[in-house]
C-alpha cells in the first residue's frame, strides 16, 4: 500500500554480511524453541520461533533471521566448553601452536571473544602470556573469573573494541572461535575486529563449515543461537570490506568439521592466497550457491527427520527404553523438528552441572547425570553430539551394561560399536 514502509528483516530479506537481498531458501524447519534455553518446569511450554536457513547467492553466507535477541540467547547460557576432554585437548594444542607460530614479545597479550569458562585462555596463562576474555553470559563469565581468567562480561561490539583499544592497546592475537556465527550484527562484529587489529595482529576465527551441511547433512547444527553459517567465500568478502584479509584457511575436526580462518590487516596490495582460493573454489564446486543443491539437501533432511521419528516410536512401542546422552543444542533441533512424544525418550544425561536438573525445551525431557540415568535401565542410548560420539561412547561403555546399544542419528541412524 502506498505510504506504508516495508520493514526488511535481517537474515530473512537481506544478507547480514554483504547486505544483498538475493537470498534463497535452503531448509525451513518451522517454528522451534530456542535450543539452549533449558526450562526448570517440566510442564512449561517454551516460546517458539521460525527457524529457516537461507543462503546469500552473492557471498555464500548461510543465515537464519534474527527473531530472538542476543540478550535472551546468551546472558544466561548453559554450555561449558571445558566439559569435553577432546575439546580441551583441541584448545591446548591450539595455544601451543600459536605460541610457536606467533612471535610474542614482552607486553603482548591475547584477546578471546566469547571466552566461555576460560577453557582456552588458561593455557596461555600457564605459558606466561597476558590474556583477556570477553564473555556475555553472566553465569559463565563468573566461572572464568573464579578460575583466574580475567573476563569482561559484555557483548563484543565496535564500542567495546574502542574501549579495549584505548585501555590495553592492540592485542598480538585475537581469538574468535565459534562466535561469529552467534552475532546478529555481523558487520559491527567484524568492524570491531578491524578496530582492534594492529599491523602485527593475527586473528583466528573458527566456525563449523556450512559446506558440511551439504556433504554430511548436518542440519542439527541449525538453531536460533547460530545467526550465521560461515564459508571461506563469505568471510573473505566481509573481512576485505573492513580492511582485513583472509590469508589462510585450515580444516579442523571440531564440531564435526570446521574451518579456521586466519585474518590480518590488509597490506594494500592485491594478493591471492592459493589455499584460500582453493577453498572457495571447492565451496562453489560442491554447490554452495546452487538452489537445486540445497533443495536436494532439504529433501534429504525431511526424510532423515521422518526416519528418526519412526525409529524412536518403534523402539518405544517394542518396549525398549531409549535415553539420550549430551543435552546439546543438536539434541533440541533433532527432537523438536521430528515432533516425537515426550515419553519416547525417557531422559538425557549430561556431564555439565550447569544443565543437570533442567529440562529440554518443548518436551520437558529431564536432564540428569549419567549415574542417575542408570535408574531408568536404558536398553538404548542415542548420543546427540555425534561429533563427540567416539569420546562419549567410550564413557557410556564404562558406565552401563554391555548389552546396551548406543546410537547416533545424524547423518543417519547408526549403531556405535
Amino acid at each position: 500500500m502506498h505510504g506504508v514502509k516495508v520493514m526488511k528483516v535481517c537474515g530473512k530479506d537481506y544478507c547480514r554480511a554483504c547486505k544483498s537481498s538475493n537470498l534463497f531458501s535452503a531448509l525451513d524447519l518451522g517454528n522451534l524453541p530456542i535450543a539452549n534455553e533449558l526450562v526448570r518446569n517440566q510442564s512449561l511450554s517454551p516460546d517458539i520461533f521460525p527457524l529457516h536457513l537461507r543462503i546469500c547467492k552473492e557471498c555464500g553466507l548461510g543465515q537464519v533471521e534474527d527473531v530472538v535477541s542476543p540478550e535472551r540467547l546468551f546472558q544466561d547460557y548453559r554450555y561449558l566448553s571445558s566439559m569435553s576432554a577432546s575439546f580441551l585437548d583441541h584448545a591446548n594444542r591450539f595455544a601451543k601452536k600459536t605460541i610457536e607460530e606467533v612471535s610474542f614479545s614482552s607486553g603482548d597479550w591475547v584477546l578471546e571473544i566469547a571466552s566461555n569458562d576460560g577453557y582456552l585462555l588458561k593455557y596461555y596463562i600457564e605459558l606466561g602470556i597476558n590474556v583477556l576474555g570477553v564473555e556475555p553470559a553472566v553465569n559463565i563469565a563468573s566461572i572464568a573469573a573464579e578460575r583466574g581468567v580475567p573476563t569482561i562480561n559484555e557483548f563484543f561490539t565496535t564500542s567495546l573494541a574502542k574501549e579495549l583499544l584505548s585501555t590495553y592497546g592492540t592485542p598480538k592475537l585475537i581469538i574468535a572461535n565459534n562466535v561469529m556465527a552467534h552475532v546478529p550484527d555481523l558487520r559491527d562484529f567484524v568492524e570491531g575486529l578491524a578496530i582492534l587489529a594492529g599491523p602485527s595482529t593475527i586473528l583466528s576465527v573458527e566456525n563449523p563449515s556450512l559446506i558440511n551441511f551439504i556433504l554430511g547433512d548436518q542440519f542439527d547444527s541449525i538453531y536460533h543461537e547460530h545467526f550465521s553459517y560461515l564459508t571461506a567465500h563469505s568471510v573473505k568478502l566481509i573481512a576485505l570490506e573492513h580492511g582485513l584479509e583472509l590469508f589462510n584457511v585450515e580444516d579442523i575436526e571440531t564440531h564435526g568439521g570446521s574451518n579456521r580462518y586466519w585474518l590480518r590487516k590488509t597490506s594494500g596490495i592485491d594478493q591471492k592466497f592459493s589455499i584460500v582460493e582453493q577453498k572457495i573454489c571447492m565451496e562453489i564446486e560442491v554447490g554452495l550457491l546452487k538452489e537445486e543443491v540445497w533443495q536436494e539437501f532439504s529433501d534429504r533432511i525431511r526424510l532423515l527427520i521422518q526416519n528418526f521419528k519412526e525409529w524412536v516410536e518403534e523402539l518405544h512401542l517394542s518396549g525398549r527404553v531409549l535415553c539420550g546422552y549430551g543435552a546439546a543444542a543438536k539434541a533440541s533441533t533433532l527432537i523438536n523438528a521430528s515432533h516425537i512424544q515426550k515419553d519416547w525418550i525417557r531422559a538425557i544425561a549430561d556431564s555439565s552441572p550447569e544443565k543437570q536438573g533442567w529440562f529440554m525445551p518443548s518436551l520437558g525431557i529431564p536432564i540428569i547425570s549419567s549415574q542417575d540415568m542408570k535408574d531408568f535401565h536404558p536398553s538404548d542410548i542415542i548420543v546427540f553430539p555425534w561429533n563427540l560420539s567416539v569420546e562419549l561412547t567410550s564413557l557410556i561403555r564404562k558406565q552401563f551394561d554391555s548389552t546396551l546399544k548406543i546410537w547416533i542419528a545424524v547423518p543417519q541412524i547408526i549403531e556405535m560399536k
